[in-house]
């Protein structure tokens, strides 16, 4: 088990970065810059490519990291994806408690093509158009209209919920239950709308 937040090992002539998947992005990159400048020979004897594994790195991160180990080597660097979270890679129901839990915040609309997941909850500060998707194995919160897809307790957790001025996505997804479609949405006078399972099923107050 790591207890590090990078691990730098020569297989074979490779180069083999691990990142530890429980360590926050900003911690990593920390110690990858600090690893980085105080090391010379790091790249010295190594075949390409240099592998980063360990950890799904988001958005613009699969870039800055390997910015940051380009500017040591002109090595080639193969970024591996562990499998994104979603209805394939759940192995268990569950309910925790979401009302306390790392939350990645997204400024700006999100377009047809993006993709944002998180181990945590997300809340986007902003639209969320069709063709978008969002998936956080927590709860997913947005302060615009969701008509993209979005997946809640993408691990399994049956107690996350969706939240946003008005919803309605392309599909929709807590844990393992996906919203049916047409579904009627209960007036609860809330002023926006939430998505949470009851009853086995996805029900839509606003």
């Amino acid at each position: 088990m790591m207890n590090t937040e990078v691990l730098f090992e020569n297989k074979n002539n490779k180069l083999v970065i691990t990142m530890n998947k429980d360590v926050a992005y900003a911690e990593i990159k920390a110690k990858l810059k600090k690893i980085l400048e105080a090391s010379d020979t790091l790249f010295a004897d190594v075949k390409p490519p240099i592998i980063v594994t360990g950890k799904r790195l988001l958005d613009g991160e699969e870039t800055e990291i390997a910015s940051m180990i380009h500017e040591k080597t002109d090595l080639e660097v193969k970024i591996e994806r562990p499998k994104q979270m979603g209805l394939a890679t759940i192995n268990n129901i569950f309910t925790k408690d979401t009302s306390v839990t790392q939350t990645k915040v997204v400024t700006g609309v999100l377009r047809s093509g993006r993709r944002v997941d998180f181990e945590g909850s997300i809340v986007v500060l902003g639209d969320v158009n069709s063709g978008a998707e969002i998936v956080a194995e927590g709860n997913v919160i947005v302060l615009g209209k969701l008509r993209g897809f979005a997946h809640a307790g993408a691990k399994g957790n049956r107690s996350a919920f969706i939240a946003a001025m008005e919803i309605n996505p392309t599909q929709l997804r807590i844990a393992d239950i996906i919203m049916k479609a047409g579904m009627e949405k209960t007036d609860a006078g809330q002023g926006y709308e939430t998505a949470a399972i009851e009853m086995g099923e996805i029900k839509v107050k606003k």
